[in-house]
């Protein structure tokens, strides 16, 4: 990839406060981009524990769901991107379950929301869109990008509408210019992380509070990645759309770490803590999720040559060091320095 490519670049990204949406602004802050943020809300995660505030060259507070024409022209007329990554969502199966009409909203009707004014009212000729791998209707499957998609729950279901929005919106687009892509990335783990029901909040909240730590689903498998490996297949997949009039869609899948089970990550994490750690005991899971889930990313390594290179025990000693230096300074030094690091590593 032309780390060039990304100077001066006017990007703005849906969900900027969220977990993904905060490292990709950190990512493309040290590349050199002019970042413009849409939330509905600042967000308890990275985003304020960093105060990333000062990066964005502008934040706009408001609901996707609710966004009408009028505040959309006011965005991209102060934004005028080049390149929209559209990242907000309801992102967590368990509240898919507890608030269905919110999650379908947002991640149906936000999406096509995106998608139309993005197309109407800008001049951005790549949009970027953040689905999942649990769009796929059969999840134990090795799903290519091809695969038959579905959703047994109300999170996977609404993604997998997303998905079906998308491709119907590509018939209709007025701007030929306009490419989408869509990623449909593994389960991100990363510093920082502060949503609800997501592992590594539940091991980093059970040491801080000293409590017992619950575990819902010990062997349950997932396509662990590193938020920084995931974030590179987005940026790839985004240069690749715009120089290359692309539209495609990308599984991003780490075969170094879709073998470890949850039990396995959460003992890893613990093995290599200094200090005092929670006994683990495991607990019935109030809702169902599938027990194995895995992608097949051979289509984002034939055409874009991405590869994740952080395994497991890497990724967590990356945590650790990130949680560690948050307790003694909470400030944005050590997640630049991982991104300077990851560069050098890719590079």
């Amino acid at each position: 990839m032309n780390l060039d490519f990304w100077k001066n670049k006017n990007v703005l990204i849906t969900g900027h406060t969220g977990f993904k949406g905060s490292w990709l602004t950190l990512l493309l802050h040290e590349l050199g981009s002019n970042i413009y943020g849409i939330s509905d809300k600042k967000k308890e995660g990275i985003y304020e524990i960093v105060e990333l505030s000062d990066i964005f060259k502008k934040e706009f507070f408001v609901d996707i769901n609710t966004l009408s024409k009028k505040e959309a022209q006011e965005i991209f007329k102060i934004a005028n991107p080049d390149i929209v990554f559209h990242m907000a969502a309801q992102s967590l199966v368990y509240e898919g379950y507890k608030n269905p009409l919110t999650t379908i909203e947002t991640n149906v009707i936000g999406t096509f929301k995106i998608l139309q004014y993005t197309d109407l009212e800008s001049s951005a000729k790549t949009l970027v869109l953040a689905t999942t791998d649990k769009v796929y209707r059969f999840p134990n499957s090795d799903n290519t990008e091809v695969a038959e998609l579905g959703g047994k729950d109300f999170y996977s279901a609404s993604k997998a509408g997303a998905e079906f929005v998308i491709e119907a919106y590509q018939g209709i687009k007025k701007r030929d210019e306009l490419n989408l892509s869509v990623i449909r990335s593994g389960n991100v783990i990363g510093g920082g992380d502060r949503a609800e029901y997501r592992l590594i909040k539940e091991v980093i909240d059970s040491i801080n509070l000293g409590k017992t730590f619950e575990l819902r689903k010990p062997n349950s498998i997932r396509p662990w990645q590193f938020i920084l490996d995931s974030l590179w297949g987005y940026l790839m997949a985004a240069q690749d759309n715009f120089t290359n009039k692309t539209n495609e869609v990308f599984n991003l899948n780490s075969e170094l770490n879709n073998e470890f089970t949850a039990e396995k990550i959460v003992k890893i994490f613990f093995d290599n803590w200094e200090g005092k750690v929670p006994e683990i005991i495991i607990t019935k899971e109030e809702f169902e999720e599938v027990d194995i889930l895995k992608i097949n990313s051979t289509k984002a390594r034939d055409i874009l040559n991405w590869t994740p290179i952080y395994d497991v025990k890497k990724t967590i000693m990356k945590i650790i060091e990130w949680e560690n230096d948050f307790k003694n300074n909470k400030n944005i030094d050590v997640s630049i320095s991982q991104i300077q690091k990851y560069l050098k590593d890719r590079i």
